[in-house]
């Protein structure tokens, strides 16, 4: 990707800085600092705005805080001005490197949170064969931010970013903090997910080992002797029976598949995948490349076990392959909080309020008998807004049955990339008026919408045969190109039949979809 430069002058506007006073303001206007800012406003962002222009904006000292979530952590905390100059940094600069992140990217990214990555690990584990996820291996990094170079960072940003002046805005930032990146300011977020985006992109290419013939021939060999060494059952004697070459080309095909099942939230890394000693390698490059390539440390109590029978606890859940839990220490918390509430003689409806924030946490995992017991069971208001809302086929649901489009492309470019592992069955097609997205003019764009089966598996021969899944998805697109070929080049009476949505790309390198 081109590093991006010409972007101070976007920076440098009357309407950058109100829209970063508005975004720092959010939810705090009755805040001493952020009354007393904006009693002066129009004066205050000029201030701030011909610092950056020159170039003489130097950050406000630190305070600091201590809180326990549960674990202890130390929170930095800068003015408000401080906050207003960064958002407006950010402003023309979070979206560009956001887009350099890996789709299973989670935290401090707006609509990746923690439910975002619920979702998605949900999908996987619920709709993906069981086998093929069946082992995981879940790590994250000592004292993450604390530990974050700044050399190593610096030239991160700069491999994105090549305007001066802005560039010369993020090291001070960075630099006005000792070591590391402070926790609790906004730049922080960005730059330390930006810290870890290249790890991402190795781990999921499997590190590049096949770039590299001596290193693909050390990690095969590897991975035949630990197969001898770790065969236990008699599935594993099955498969040494089948010789070294077989492994060998097993191993292969791993590293040339890469890791489809791979996430990380802020510092916590998980992986899952069908073979426990291939997941053991990918563990161990993964912990030498972050200490070779950052200088930062994974943790000692890292794992690699079977999600089944005791599940994947992450991000406060406990995941398994057909259901999900909330994780033990959360679940007390809510029943100690309603149970506090209740004893001071508040109502149901009353307790919900005070206890929103845990309860909608509950909510998201399969906890309808301990929230009926609890006497916490859905609102009123929350059923008529899901009942609203409506599938564009009849028989799907709205909430458990969609899927972003971006799931189903095909992208040839991408390491070891099959065009049979995106195959969809079409089996239905709407086009109409989009409810988000509308026109210059105020009317409406238009979408398309699919419904489908995911590919299952495909028998090699003369003819191949394909095999669906049978759980059926629906998927929006505003893609242009779609639309024109669902109105002009087939119909439904062509269907269903096999195809693939393409990722492609025209003469000047912008992206477009297409049914091939």
């Amino acid at each position: 990707m081109r590093r991006r430069g010409y972007i101070s002058p976007k920076i440098e506007t009357n309407k950058n800085f109100s829209t970063a006073y508005d975004n720092a303001s959010g939810n705090k206007q009755k805040r001493p600092d952020v009354v007393k800012f904006g009693s002066n406003l129009e004066e205050n962002l000029k201030s701030l705005l011909l610092s950056y222009t020159a170039g003489t904006w130097k950050t406000s000292d630190y305070e600091f805080f201590h809180i326990s979530d549960p674990k202890p952590r130390l929170i930095s905390k800068l003015p408000f001005e401080d906050h207003v100059i960064q958002w407006a940094a950010l402003n023309l600069t979070e979206s560009y490197l956001v887009t350099t992140f890996i789709n299973d990217t989670y935290s401090c990214i707006k609509g990746r949170g923690t439910h975002g990555l619920m979702k998605t690990m949900k999908r996987d584990l619920y709709y993906s064969r069981p086998s093929d996820t069946r082992y995981y291996s879940k790590m994250d990094v000592h004292h993450f931010y604390a530990n974050i170079n700044h050399a190593i960072l610096k030239d991160q940003y700069r491999r994105k970013i090549k305007d001066p002046k802005l560039l010369s805005f993020l090291d001070e930032v960075v630099d006005s903090f000792q070591q590391g990146l402070p926790l609790g300011i906004k730049l922080s977020q960005l730059l330390a997910n930006l810290n870890l985006s290249s790890f991402d992109h190795d781990a999921k290419n499997c590190f590049h080992i096949m770039d590299d013939p001596d290193r693909m021939a050390y990690w095969t060999s590897r991975y035949i002797t630990d197969k001898i060494a770790t065969a236990h059952s008699i599935e594993d004697q099955m498969l040494l029976d089948k010789g070294s070459l077989y492994l060998a080309g097993l191993f292969k095909r791993f590293v040339s598949e890469g890791l489809r099942y791979y996430y990380r939230y802020a510092d916590d890394i998980v992986m899952l995948h069908s073979d426990k000693t291939f997941l053991h390698i990918m563990t161990e490059l993964a912990i030498m490349h972050i200490s070779r390539d950052l200088l930062l440390q994974i943790k000692p109590n890292w794992k690699i076990s079977p999600i089944e029978p005791d599940g994947l606890d992450y991000v406060g859940y406990v995941f398994f392959h057909d259901h999900t839990m909330v994780r033990k220490r959360n679940k007390q918390a809510l029943c100690r909080q309603v149970s506090e509430l209740r004893k001071k003689g508040l109502t149901n409806e009353e307790i919900r309020l005070k206890a929103a924030s845990r309860v909608g946490f509950v909510s998201h995992a399969d906890t309808k008998n301990l929230l009926t017991t609890l006497g916490m069971e859905q609102r009123l208001g929350k059923l008529i807004k899901k009942r609203k809302k409506k599938a564009p086929f009849e028989g799907l649901d709205p909430e458990l049955d969609k899927q972003s489009i971006e799931t189903i492309l095909f992208d040839e470019s991408a390491p070891g990339a099959n065009e049979n592992d995106r195959l969809i069955h079409l089996i239905d097609f709407k086009v109409e008026d989009s409810v988000v997205e509308k026109n210059d003019d105020g009317t409406p764009k238009k979408r398309i919408a699919i419904r489908y089966n995911m590919i299952d598996h495909v028998d090699d021969g003369p003819e191949p045969e394909y095999h669906w899944q049978e759980k059926e998805w629906y998927s929006f697109s505003g893609s242009k190109i779609m639309i024109e070929q669902a109105e002009s080049d087939f119909s439904r009476d062509d269907l269903p039949i096999p195809t693939v949505v393409k990722l492609m790309y025209n003469d000047k390198k912008k992206k477009f979809y297409k049914f091939t």
